[in-house]
């Protein structure tokens, strides 16, 4: 079932924002100012992460952007631009995958790879050099731990340096913290489950990879590839941000995606 959207804002072509894993719809609040620039700004919360979500722990990728479908249908959105941030990257591509690219005018994926994990035929998933093992047994250690997790995985959003006494950070902090555990386990055995080179290599519709040059938890490179490998990609890489650019860089990031949808 499609969840509702907690922001729809402006008018023009919907651009629909797709948020990461352990975060919800409120890290796009940069964004918001694109409702004044002639577009539609549409943010939902994706299901376990909006406030006061129930423990739900089988809840997958597929779900997720099944539910983007939905969503994408009841506001019969045409021409629409899904934007995934990390997690939502993977969702943006299952989607795809699932149900097509019919509707929609391009893709912008930000800070996240085709493949999670490393392996042998793939060296640019996590920068830490994690396998598909290292993942899912890191799933095990999160799901009762969680509140020990929360600051890190708050703080591997940021540049190196980032002043953790900043708002953005402390918000990023309360947003991951206020998550069920046992839910965010099990959706991170789906997302590092998950493979879309085939599907980037598919793409019927032009994607923008937005990268941050500082990232901590994807090379430069990662962006690279989708635009070398996807029929119409291109790649940015935003200096001075990390995995979130779109938040310790909003108005070049805005810039940059005003830029992709002006020449859709």
């Amino acid at each position: 079932m499609a969840r509702p959207s907690a922001i729809d804002i402006g008018q023009g072509r919907p651009l629909v924002f797709l948020h990461g894993w352990s975060m919800d719809g409120s890290l796009f609040a940069g964004q918001h100012a694109l409702s004044r620039q002639g577009l539609r700004v549409i943010i939902p919360d994706l299901r376990g992460h909006e406030p006061g979500a129930t423990r739900e722990e089988t809840i997958t990728i597929a779900d997720l952007a099944d539910d983007v479908a939905a969503l994408l249908a009841e506001k019969q959105l045409d021409r629409a631009v899904l934007i995934g941030w990390s997690m939502g990257a993977t969702v943006m591509f299952d989607h795809a995958r699932r149900h097509g690219t019919a509707g929609l005018a391009g893709l912008v994926s930000i800070d996240m790879t085709a493949m999670v994990p490393n392996a042998p035929d793939w060296q640019l998933g996590l920068s830490n050099g994690q396998t598909l093992a290292e993942t899912l047994a890191a799933a095990e250690r999160m799901g009762p731990n969680w509140t020990a997790y929360a600051p890190k995985i708050a703080e591997a959003l940021f540049a190196p340096g980032h002043d953790l006494a900043s708002e953005a950070y402390r918000h990023a902090a309360r947003i991951c913290a206020a998550k069920d555990g046992a839910t965010m386990a099990g959706l991170w055995r789906s997302l590092v489950s998950a493979d879309h080179r085939a599907t980037v290599a598919s793409l019927a519709v032009p994607i923008l990879s937005i990268a941050g040059a500082e990232s901590r938890l994807y090379r430069p490179d990662v962006g690279r590839w989708i635009a070398d490998h996807a029929p119409h990609g291109r790649s940015i890489a935003i200096p001075k941000a990390g995995h979130a650019p779109h938040v310790e860089q909003a108005e070049a990031f805005n810039a940059a995606l005003m830029g992709f949808a002006a020449r859709l």
